[in-house]
């Protein structure tokens, strides 16, 4: 039990004996005025006390940065042809031979056909100024999702390959991603956690009280940036642009001091 409760229970106690004692109507009434003067200013000096107890407690940020390397691609391929009002049949069956043309290219790269995902295709209308429609370009979508970094790498890269075949390409990027994210950031929270109790020592190093047990601890959100970026997100970031990357975190940690 508290002592703010303690205290409570005893002077009811009081006040109750005091109650009986004072058999005049008047002198009761001065009697309760009295004791719950005195009970407010227990209560309040049990508070301030309890509050400055509460604030013997150290705030420090820890704080870990680790650099890691994808393991994982994503290659988005947009196939694109463009034709008059009057030829969108066969436009679209031209744009999906020449999306088989590209998974057969992936599939003789030793690409598995469980990594590629090609999506139907899909048009967009081409207006002039009075919004009369003047053309229509017909799009297929492809993803590959795949491990073989350096095989989808030399792909992308090399358009040779669409130049021959007479493949026209609207779109291609590639997407870096990690597979072994949550054990990551798992170990980056353990070092963050790490730092922030180092630096609770460093801090209360020169005083009378030492940093005791964490009483209350918050992780930050992680950034996965570019190497060497500066950039940070209220609600993290996730650079998908390079194979390289740097992920940071932080770690609010309260701590007892004795």
């Amino acid at each position: 039990m508290q002592l703010a409760t303690w205290i409570t229970v005893a002077i009811s106690i009081v006040l109750i004996v005091a109650l009986e004692l004072f058999g005049k109507k008047q002198e009761r009434h001065l009697a309760v005025l009295g004791i719950s003067f005195v009970i407010g200013l227990a209560i309040l000096g049990t508070f301030i006390v309890q509050s400055r107890q509460t604030e013997k407690t150290l705030h420090v940020v820890g704080y870990a940065t680790k650099p890691f390397v994808s393991d994982l691609v994503k290659w988005n391929v947009t196939i694109t042809r463009n034709c008059s009002p009057d030829m969108i049949g066969e436009t679209t069956a031209a744009v999906y031979r020449d999306t088989q043309t590209f998974k057969q290219h992936l599939l003789d790269k030793k690409i598995p056909e469980k990594d590629i995902d090609i999506q139907p295709v899909y048009s967009m209308q081409v207006t002039d100024r009075d919004g009369n429609i003047v053309s229509y370009t017909m799009s297929q979508n492809v993803y590959v999702i795949s491990t073989d970094m350096t095989t989808i790498e030399d792909m992308s890269i090399n358009p040779a390959f669409f130049a021959e075949k007479g493949i026209v390409i609207s779109n291609s990027n590639l997407g870096y991603y990690y597979t072994k994210l949550p054990e990551l950031k798992k170990a980056l929270l353990s070092e963050a956690t790490k730092d922030a109790v180092a630096r609770a020592k460093e801090i209360t190093s020169a005083s009378r009280n030492k940093a005791g047990k964490i009483i209350n601890a918050r992780a930050g959100v992680f950034q996965i940036t570019e190497p060497y970026s500066t950039e940070v997100s209220d609600y993290g970031q996730y650079n998908t642009a390079t194979k390289n990357k740097h992920i940071s975190v932080t770690l609010t940690a309260d701590f007892s001091l004795k």
